[in-house]
């Protein structure tokens, strides 16, 4: 993977990972909504044609409106809090694990591979390491330590295996909220970008979900 190519990918995981695992009030605190919904987005994100970004940015832009931010934030709480069941849980392990459980063997495999590579995210609460968002941050990181070797392996063997899979869930679960159906058209285009383009040999795994 070119040096070029690590740079375009450091800060389009920090923006995935924000987008999965902020809420929309702080998304909007750092200027992201903001930059996400402006006509600097489709010039700038390295995957994707200007027509598909453009439909994307209009997503976006509809969290810039405030008589959508209560509405946002409760879809947030659905999605990502609770308390009912999430209707589709971001986190690695309910997809690989045979009881889809959290904390499962993928979480652990995780959590070595950040050892191993003296990462640390600090969340400020105890949580598994293989929630989506996190994982994006990961891939950030490495690709921004120029670690080719780490962002091969977070992807083939950490994120791609089942991101298709819950992408697929949250795309369903969050139908009628543009920003969210924007968020996901967003991450799948670049994640599909990056097997089509690079040489990305995704783990063959089981899903249970």
């Amino acid at each position: 993977m070119p040096q070029t190519r690590l740079e375009s990918v450091a800060p389009a995981f920090r923006i995935l990972g924000a987008l999965f695992y902020q809420s929309p009030a702080a998304l909007r605190d750092t200027g992201l909504t903001g930059f996400l919904s402006s006509p600097d987005f489709p010039a700038g994100w390295p995957a994707g044609s200007p027509e598909q970004l453009e439909a994307l940015r209009a997503g976006f832009a509809s969290a810039q409106a405030p008589e959508h931010d209560a509405g946002l934030a409760r879809e947030h709480q659905r999605l990502f809090v609770g308390p009912a069941a999430l209707p589709a849980p971001p986190w690695g392990s309910v997809y690989l694990d045979e009881e889809s459980v959290l904390f499962g063997d993928s979480t652990r495999a995780l959590q070595a591979f950040a050892g191993r590579h003296g990462i640390a995210l600090e969340t400020g609460q105890r949580e598994p390491l293989d929630h989506f968002g996190l994982v994006c941050w990961l891939v950030a990181h490495a690709a921004e330590a120029g670690d080719e070797a780490a962002v091969h392996e977070l992807l083939c063997e950490h994120l791609l295996p089942w991101s298709g899979r819950f992408l697929s869930l949250f795309e369903e679960a969050s139908a009628g909220t543009p920003f969210y159906q924007a968020a996901a058209g967003l991450a799948r285009l670049t994640l599909d970008a990056l097997q089509t383009g690079w040489p990305v040999s995704v783990a063959a795994r089981r899903l249970y979900r």
